[in-house]
């Protein structure tokens, strides 16, 4: 059964036979929803909660937003994208739940349908290139070790956005944010 927010990235349809341009468009559209969507949650916060977000003011909320992140990952100009409000990972569970789940809802129904599009070009199915529209599956999984890092005391409670049917983005969020028994990471 498909979800109301995959229902409504495909106005109800789950075609096959879209075009290039209108797999772009849609994709598109997804995002800007992400940022929409972002800054509503954002704008619904109160003070003492912005100032959890921010630092207590060191940090801007622009600074705050992910759309850019998940259109890195879906781009496959970054392998994974950690998601962290550090001084308040109930935020963080809110903000994944209402902001992120029905995203990733939206753009993962367009993913199977640039499969069709990709068998149509002369390009290799998997590749790291930035190519698009190709067949993504994007996936946003909680840290549940003690992990950390050379910037950051903790990742633990923390997400990581990944592709699924990206090799490299679901090893690298598996073997260095996911498994329990890392300890460290670094960008490195």
């Amino acid at each position: 059964m498909q979800s109301p927010h995959a229902k409504a990235a495909t106005n109800g349809k789950l075609n096959s036979n879209v075009s290039e341009q209108d797999l772009l468009r849609r994709t598109s559209r997804v995002l800007r929803q992400l940022y929409h969507r972002e800054k509503q949650w954002l704008g619904s916060r109160s003070e003492e909660q912005i100032s959890a977000l921010t630092q207590q003011g060191q940090l801007s909320l622009s600074e705050q937003l992910h759309y850019g992140e998940v259109a890195f990952v879906l781009l496959r100009l970054k392998p994974c994208a950690i998601i962290d409000y550090a001084d308040d990972r109930r935020q963080l569970d809110d903000y994944v739940r209402t902001v992120i789940q029905p995203t990733l809802s939206e753009l993962n129904v367009l993913g199977p349908q640039a499969r069709a599009l990709q068998r149509g070009h002369d390009r290799p199915e998997e590749t790291n290139s930035a190519w698009y529209p190709r067949e993504f599956k994007l996936a946003c999984s909680r840290i549940a070790g003690q992990l950390s890092s050379p910037e950051v005391a903790s990742w633990t409670g923390a997400y990581v956005l990944y592709d699924e049917l990206w090799d490299e983005s679901r090893r690298w969020a598996h073997s260095c944010l996911l498994d329990p028994k890392r300890t460290t990471v670094s960008e490195d």
